[in-house]
């Protein structure tokens, strides 16, 4: 997909902002410009224009990235083509990191055989990055468009033990038995399922009582039934991507492993299927939660929080130099913010301003606010709280306030991410898995922990 060799017969690949358009247009001989005009060309977002040498060879491929720094077409290109290329990126918006993760969007292919094409890339460093990044986010996606009936949680620890890319680390096993006492919330939602509730608990280096590790966490449902509150069909149609925040939470697992050579890492993922059966837990059931919180349950398909309510417990006992958790959690930031745009929220101003900086040049991800005056729609007559709201109002920030009512030390830093996991097409023409939410914070770890 990448490599440093630029042999002679490399095609030049010229990505054209559409505002800086007509300053390329004009350094151009007669017969491009001619042929741009000819074919309508300007630079417009996913439009791809190929130039032939007068014997009907490709000279060059222009791709436009329109006004808003739109790699859909270099994607759609990748995906489709044979060959050899580097990049001419002058009169571009975008960075040329971000074009060429694009051109690795789209050459990845699930199930099927991609394009044999490969990008000069100059700086060897950028290659490593690449290599890994393309490793990490293919295995993610894999994970999220495989289906329900191949990836449970059984299979889900399995497929992660057996990973070249896990050797290495640490692993914390638990029984069934460990899992009902020191995960009670996920054994609760699992229990209605043949296949029963898994951890995923592994850390990148040996961590003592001193040590201050970044956790990352993710929902691991591996389908979502919406249990006795059953989805309609349509809404349960995609739902083997509901394991998609932790698929999220292992790329940045990874690619933070590899980038932070100091830190210290621990990764921490729950993994039930909601389905519905005799054992399902019904509206009014409460449970405990491992350090005695009473959860009354409301709404059965308000059960990724309740995962990630466990895991934020044990993410307590490392006294945490920071928290993030992805999610698929809640159709009301879809509704929001749609299936592109992740919604996040964070308890801390320096890490929130922090975000907002590298959200300025190009929006990667929204911040909702924790407004605690919602967390009465959480009230429980017979327990603490309730796992969710039934108002219908403010549903992405009441999950929020949820999972915040488990970090036992409120200046713990803490940075949830409400995410889709999931694309249409919209964004680099690629449908099935999508992994919102990962490169802000891959960008987010280099900058403040290396």
């Amino acid at each position: 997909m990448f490599t440093n060799d630029n042999t002679e017969c490399s095609t030049k690949v010229t990505v054209i902002s559409q505002n800086k358009f007509d300053k390329w247009l004009e350094k151009q001989p007669t017969f491009i410009r001619n042929w741009c005009l000819s074919n309508n060309f300007k630079g417009e977002n996913s439009k791809i224009l190929k130039i032939p040498y007068p014997d009907g060879r490709l000279k060059e491929v222009l791709i436009g990235e329109g006004l808003n720094q739109n790699l859909s077409g270099v994607a759609d290109f990748s995906s489709k083509n044979k060959g050899n290329y580097y990049l001419f990126i002058k009169f571009a918006d975008s960075k040329e990191i971000e074009i060429q993760k694009a051109w690795a969007w789209g050459v990845y292919k699930f199930n099927k055989s991609s394009p044999k094409n490969l990008l000069y890339v100059k700086n060897p460093e950028t290659l490593r990055y690449l290599d890994h990044y393309v490793e990490f986010t293919n295995l993610s996606r894999d994970l999220i468009n495989t289906p329900a009936n191949e990836l449970n949680p059984k299979s889900f620890l399995s497929l992660v033990k057996r990973n070249k890319f896990f050797e290495k680390f640490i692993y914390t096993d638990y029984s069934q038995a460990e899992i009902k006492s020191k995960f009670p919330l996920t054994y609760a939602v699992g229990q209605s399922s043949t296949i029963k509730p898994e951890i995923i608990h592994i850390s990148n280096k040996k961590i003592s009582k001193k040590d201050k590790p970044i956790v990352i966490i993710g929902k691991g449902v591996t389908f979502d039934t919406g249990g006795v509150n059953i989805k309609p069909g349509n809404s349960m149609r995609n739902m083997k991507k509901d394991m998609g925040g932790a698929a999220i939470a292992i790329s940045l697992f990874l690619m933070a492993n590899s980038l932070l050579k100091k830190s210290k890492i621990i990764l921490i993922i729950p993994m039930a299927e909601n389905s519905v059966s005799g054992n399902s837990m019904r509206p009014g059931d409460i449970y405990s939660s491992s350090t005695g919180k009473k959860v009354e349950i409301s709404h059965t398909d308000a059960e990724g929080r309740l995962l990630l309510a466990d895991a934020m417990e044990l993410a307590n006992t490392y006294n945490p130099s920071l928290i993030i958790d992805f999610a698929t959690l809640t159709g009301a930031a879809r509704v929001a913010l749609g299936e592109d745009i992740p919604a996040y929220f964070s308890n801390d101003e320096d890490v929130a301003k922090k975000i907002e900086t590298l959200n300025q040049k190009k929006i990667r991800a929204w911040r909702l606010p924790l407004y605690h005056p919602y967390k009465n729609k959480l009230n429980s007559q017979y327990a603490n709280l309730c796992n969710a709201s039934l108002d219908g109002m403010a549903g992405s920030i009441t999950a929020a306030l949820f999972i915040e009512n488990f970090i036992e030390n409120k200046k713990t830093p803490w940075i949830h991410f409400d995410t889709y996991a999931w694309s249409s097409g919209s964004i680099l023409k690629t449908q099935g898995a999508a992994l919102q939410g990962l490169d802000i914070m891959i960008e987010y770890l280099n900058k403040n922990f290396s």
